[in-house]
């Protein structure tokens, strides 16, 4: 038993010696950091605008109204707003408010964009009218659904409108003269917008 108890004395005497023991040593570290993720902003405008005053007009078979503004990527270098990333895409609609379902249905609509200079990129498919640009759209008012207005610039053949770039648009609305009688359509009226929307990613 003495001997066994000596034993046991050794050996913890000698992990106490080993536990006892220090190392030194040298340490680094490399840091990725700090990191942020942020979202971007897409503003897109009608004449420094979020929503620019349309029309009101009176007419009869063969009227058209027109009415231009400025559509913009509303950020710097060229503007004071927040807009950070490009719009690949810009897609025109009208949407029908209110009034007469008859007169919207008969109105025909044309809508062109004009970077400042003649000649469009897909001429063939949206040909340039001097002194209004290309052609987005051309046809019935209610029909005008999600037009590619990139597609019909003189930037490419599908560019982008990064911030602070813009262009022209000209908006024609009209009751076209068919060679009938269209007295249904008088005294009435047809309340609508035009939409453009915009977004980061070609669709």
């Amino acid at each position: 038993m003495k001997k066994i108890a000596v034993s046991l004395v050794i050996i913890l005497a000698m992990v106490g010696i080993v536990s006892g023991l220090t190392y030194s040593y040298f340490t680094d570290k490399a840091v990725l950091g700090t990191n942020t993720y942020a979202t971007g902003v897409l503003e897109i405008r009608f004449n420094g605008q979020e929503t620019l005053p349309g029309f009101t007009f009176t007419g009869g078979p063969g009227d058209y109204v027109t009415q231009v503004f400025t559509l913009s990527n509303y950020g710097a270098p060229h503007f004071a707003g927040p807009s950070t990333l490009s719009a690949k895409e810009l897609l025109a609609k009208s949407v029908r408010k209110s009034g007469n379902l008859a007169l919207y249905n008969a109105l025909d609509a044309k809508l062109y964009a004009n970077a400042g200079w003649g000649g469009c990129t897909n001429n063939g498919t949206n040909p340039f009218v001097p002194g209004k640009g290309c052609t987005v759209y051309d046809g019935s008012l209610s029909a005008l659904l999600n037009a590619d207005v990139l597609d019909a610039t003189q930037w490419g053949v599908h560019p982008s409108l990064v911030p602070g770039n813009s262009f022209t648009m000209t908006f024609e609305v009209g009751l076209p003269e068919t060679g009938l009688d269209q007295t249904s359509l008088m005294g009435k009226q047809a309340v609508f917008d035009l939409e453009i929307d915009g977004y980061t990613e070609e669709l």
